[in-house]
């Protein structure tokens, strides 16, 4: 099962075309440039944090390719 980081319907964009979602608690938590997975079950996707502003998160999606530069993909057994 994939753990998602940042609720957001991947269809809301902003007028800089990046996508929007909500995390309380999102500027502790997050900063610009971070890697998360975003969207909801069923549609999710790696992203990068373009900005966070209080509990919005604004990013743009990427691929599983481009999100590998940023080390492994897998969560750690826990």
């Amino acid at each position: 099962m994939i753990q998602i980081d940042i609720d957001a319907d991947l269809n809301w964009v902003d007028d800089e075309d990046r996508n929007i979602g909500k995390a309380p608690g999102a500027e502790a938590r997050f900063k610009a440039g971070d890697l998360v997975i975003a969207g909801r079950p069923g549609a999710a996707t790696w992203a990068l944090i373009d900005e966070v502003e209080d509990q919005w998160v604004f990013f743009h999606p990427i691929t599983a390719d481009q999100a590998r530069e940023y080390g492994t993909l897998e969560l750690a057994a826990t």
